[in-house]
């Protein structure tokens, strides 16, 4: 099948990518690292090596840093929703403060490993999200305030189930991954992840929980539906399993979490 119009052919994108792995590599051993030594086991096979590890963390890095934007716009978006003014102003200031946090991620943890391994910033393209300007323009306010409400629960929805798949999965990988390279990079990132990372994360998901209970618990079971059908898009969008019914009811939990606890000024117990 012949290339239409200026659409790059499968050569030239293969040949693209093998020289950006070269480049990589040669970054690795710049900076005294292996690039082939092993580290861990794929879960569709083959070997994880520092190479692979290297690009997991410059993707992990921009896809961390793509929520700066649409969390940005969520805020703004809150406001603007026809919502109780508790509920209104305590949205903006969780997701104010879920923006900076992702920001934070992207560039003061991940992507500082990532420099550290090779002396290049990440770029956005490496995103698994794109770089979030799509998502941040579909969370524009209209003048509707319940068109506003209706994007802000249907992002909260997706966006929560990207959240508590990186907690489950992506985070607790990643830390297997550097304690079996047992390296001062390796180890660092570990404590930023453990110490940082996570704790806020929990608190993102949260504000999954608190949409859920203050913008769909009280509406039609339609609505609570395609909140849930939003939470398993978000999952399986990174090829996490969906999550059963029971298992989402008591991840959602019976009650809505306190503005305190969003902010992390009131410890959270699991229930």
């Amino acid at each position: 099948m012949e290339a239409r119009g200026n659409a790059p052919s499968l050569q030239s994108v293969l040949a693209d990518a093998a020289s950006v792995r070269e480049r990589s590599r040669g970054r690795l051993i710049d900076r005294g690292l292996d690039p082939d030594h092993t580290i861990g086991d794929a879960e569709s096979g083959g070997a994880i090596d520092i190479a692979t590890f290297y690009e997991i963390i410059g993707a992990t890095s921009a896809t961390e840093k793509a929520g700066q934007s649409p969390t940005h716009a969520l805020a703004r978006l809150a406001l603007q929703a026809g919502l109780p003014s508790e509920v209104a102003d305590t949205l903006f200031l969780a997701y104010n403060q879920q923006s900076a946090e992702e920001a934070g991620h992207g560039d003061k943890v991940f992507a500082n490993a990532y420099f550290r391994m090779g002396g290049a910033a990440p770029s956005g393209d490496l995103s698994a999200v794109g770089e979030g300007g799509d998502a941040a323009r579909f969370l524009q306010p209209s003048e509707d305030p319940r068109e506003n409400k209706r994007r802000l629960g249907s992002f909260a929805a997706v966006l929560g189930g990207i959240e508590t798949f990186a907690l489950q999965q992506v985070f607790p990988r990643l830390m297997s991954l550097c304690e079996h390279w047992n390296h001062p990079i390796g180890r660092d990132l570990v404590r930023q992840i453990h110490d940082v990372v996570r704790p806020e994360e929990s608190r993102h998901v949260l504000i999954w929980r608190y949409v859920f209970h203050q913008l769909i618990a009280p509406k039609a079971p339609t609505v609570i539906d395609a909140f849930m059908q939003g939470t398993n898009a978000g999952r399986t969008q990174f090829g996490g399993a969906a999550l059963d019914r029971e298992t989402l009811e008591r991840m959602l939990g019976t009650h809505s979490p306190t503005p305190r606890q969003l902010l992390g000024k009131d410890r959270v117990f699991d229930s």
